[in-house]
Formats: structure tokens, C-alpha cells, sequence
């Protein structure tokens, strides 16, 4: 009873092996950028931009009509990290720039409340005279 359920069963039970396992990479497997295997793409000019700023390709020309998803996939990825990187260089450098003005206009005596009392002085004044100009 139990070959017969067994014997049953066995076609699904390979079949879902064949659909649950992944296959092993193997040396018979191209490990090249520019595999056959897998789906391909065109990339658009913003794409062949990315190729070449990542330095998969030297240049645009050498970029052939199609290539797989998964180098554009990694490029993409590439990019995003290295233009991260870019902008956490940029604000540490911003910051940096902040704290040296910041106190220069410390020792020259600039303050945010100081500019804050000057503007409102200023503002009264001109009300002032604006109050003046009316009555005359």
C-alpha cells in the first residue's frame, strides 16, 4: 500500500524539486559579463552612463546592444553606493565648513541674537519714520 502511495505522489514531489531547487554553479556555467544565459536588456543612455561611470565598460561604444539584467541590477547597486558615498564625503565637508565659520563669526562677535536684536531695531525705525511720514 504505501509503494503504491508513494508511486502516486512521486511524479509531484519531482516536480516540485525541480521548481524549489536552485541549480549550483557549476564550472559548465559562464561567469562573464556578457553571459548568454539569463534575460537581456538595452539599456538607454542613462544605463550606459551608469556601465561606464562603475567602469564595467571603458567607454559607450563598447557597450554591445544588449547585456543581462544582472549586470545592470549590480551596476545599479554599484552606483547607488558610490554616489552614497560621494554625498557623505559632501556633508561632512559642509559640516566641517559650517563649524570653521561659525566660529570666525563667534570671534568677530556675530551672533544669531545679535542679528535677530539688529533686525528687529531696524524694522522699528522704519516704522517709525513710516508712522512720521503719515502724520505729515
Amino acid at each position: 500500500m504505501d509503494k503504491l502511495l508513494l508511486f502516486r505522489f512521486r511524479p509531484s514531489i519531482s516536480i516540485l524539486r525541480r521548481f524549489m531547487c536552485t541549480p549550483q554553479g557549476g564550472a559548465n556555467q559562464p561567469t562573464s559579463r556578457d553571459s548568454p544565459i539569463g534575460a537581456r536588456y538595452r539599456p538607454n543612455e542613462f544605463q550606459k552612463f551608469i556601465l561606464v561611470w562603475t567602469k564595467k565598460y571603458k567607454s559607450k561604444a563598447e557597450i554591445p546592444k544588449e547585456v543581462s539584467l544582472d549586470l545592470l541590477e549590480r551596476t545599479r547597486s554599484e552606483a547607488r553606493i558610490k554616489l552614497s558615498n560621494y554625498l557623505i564625503l559632501l556633508t561632512i565637508l559642509a559640516s566641517v565648513y559650517a563649524v570653521f565659520s561659525g566660529k570666525a563669526a563667534a570671534k568677530r562677535g556675530e551672533s544669531v541674537q545679535q542679528m535677530n536684536l539688529d533686525w528687529h531695531k531696524q524694522y522699528e525705525e522704519d516704522y517709525k519714520k513710516k508712522q512720521e511720514a503719515q502724520k505729515n
